[in-house]
């Protein structure tokens, strides 16, 4: 709940570390890496206080939980505020490899972090004689503290601008806090209809269904990173490209953003909906109430906001974001206190996502309408046809015919994964046929065969 902030300082450094290195002065760039920094160590000191002090009192008196696991929760949570203030300064670091574009070692990373997990998971089923919540937090600490380590590491030995000294410029704190504080209300935003929702439903229905809404948004964290990826490569083109003041280039890459991430997840993520119910009891076993719904609702909601996160990045890269932040933030605080009302008067649980999925489709068009005034070249009724045009004519083609194909595969494991393997090829020919114009196909058909050229 508390590394709102966090979120809040990655994007203003992010996109700082990124601007100055598209304008290529390397002395201000070390300015702001350092200035990152510094701002991020005092804020994990101030979380820090807030957390010991009103978030030990909230976890022990407001929150739902059987009496017997009161050691556990405050374990799992203390080493959550330690993997928290990691998580702080950690983030210049990270900004950096981005900003740098270098991919391959943030996916190498990611890969270790996986495996890491994997190892963890292990563990857990190996353990006879701690608790295994306890057991968990603990290793998700060490996972984090590796992770560190090694970005750290690496960027030491490759980026001189890394380096610490102390920087006093007063101007640069300011523009960064400055550029921060209107990220506050968009971050807010997030944190309400993440762990504030969480809280009302542990509130108004108890721990099982906090269950189900863990189950469903960890579904829907796998094809976020599925994006993620691609989104993060993706913003340091889209700042680069304003910095330069190539603004024709920067809106290209914006449209291509929003389609291709739509396109990514159309290809895997509508076959996997179609087949939540078997997914859910393969995976768990014993799923909770109402998780399936839960699922379905979230996951339809992530591939109408992945269309708009290209578009936010080139709000931010203009670093004009007070319209944003106060017009969409604004949107964005509503689905609580809405989804608060309709619990007091009796709504069942599921209610609560079916607000945040149209405050999604209610954000997506002020994100385009405050783009559109924050740059006056991007042209609203051109991208809407282009990308929402696209991304339309694509889901209609995977719907139906990842829907025709259902009846012919039952829920056996044999036959849901040829399913999947079958679905994912079709969805992948759609999108290659009705996604792309001439062009696109034409080039992607180049690089295919340059590759295949190469492996021969």
């Amino acid at each position: 709940m508390f590394a709102f902030v966090n979120g809040v300082l990655s994007s203003g450094t992010s996109r700082f570390i990124t601007y100055e290195l598209g304008m290529g002065d390397d002395e201000k760039l070390r300015d702001i890496f350092n200035v990152a920094l510094v701002s991020h160590i005092g804020l994990a000191f101030i979380v820090f206080i807030l957390a010991e002090s009103a978030g030990v009192w909230f976890i022990n008196t407001q929150l739902v939980f059987p009496p017997e696991r009161t050691l556990a929760v405050n374990v799992v949570y203390q080493l959550s505020v330690l993997t928290l203030m990691l998580q702080f300064t950690q983030l210049p670091y990270t900004a950096t490899i981005i900003a740098h574009e270098k991919m391959n070692v943030y996916a190498y990373v990611g890969l270790l972090d996986v495996g890491l997990k994997l190892l963890m998971i292990l563990l857990l089923n190996l353990n006879r004689s701690l608790d295994n919540l306890i057991l968990y937090a603990i290793l998700i600490f060490c996972v984090q503290v590796i992770t560190l380590v090694i970005y750290r590491i690496y960027c030491l030995r490759h980026y001189q601008e890394s380096h610490w000294r102390l920087s006093k410029d007063k101007q640069k704190y300011k523009d960064i806090f400055s550029y921060a504080g209107w990220d506050v209300i968009g971050s807010l935003c997030v944190i309400t209809q993440g762990q504030g929702v969480n809280i009302l439903l542990n509130i108004y229905f108890g721990p099982v269904v906090n269950a189900a809404r863990a189950i469903c948004y960890q579904v829907e964290g796998a094809f976020n990173q599925l994006t993620g990826n691609f989104m993060t490569a993706l913003t340091p083109q889209i700042v680069k490209s304003y910095a330069k003041n190539e603004i024709d280039d920067m809106l290209e890459l914006i449209k291509d953003g929003s389609k291709y991430g739509f396109f990514l997840l159309a290809v895997f993520l509508i076959p996997v909906m179609y087949k939540i119910d078997y997914v859910l009891n393969l995976w768990l076993i014993d799923v909770p109430a109402q998780t399936a719904l839960f699922v379905l609702i979230i996951l339809t909601n992530t591939m109408i906001r992945v269309i708009a996160r290209p578009v936010i990045s080139g709000v931010h890269a203009t670093g004009r974001i007070k319209r944003l932040d106060i017009y969409a933030g604004g949107i964005g605080l509503m689905p609580l206190p809405l989804i608060w009302v309709l619990f007091e008067k009796g709504f069942a649980a599921h209610y609560a996502f079916w607000v945040i999925l149209l405050w999604g489709v209610f954000a997506n068009i002020a994100e385009i309408i405050i783009f559109k005034v924050e740059l006056p070249e991007f042209q609203v009724i051109d991208y809407c046809i282009s990308v929402y045009g696209r991304c339309f004519i694509v889901a209609a083609g995977v719907l139906f015919i990842d829907n025709i194909l259902l009846d012919f595969f039952a829920n056996q494991f044999l036959s849901v994964c040829l399913y999947f393997a079958l679905t994912f090829a079709l969805n992948a020919s759609i999108v290659f046929m009705l996604g792309f114009n001439r062009r696109q196909r034409g080039k992607i058909l180049n690089v295919l065969y340059g590759r295949l050229k190469q492996l021969l």
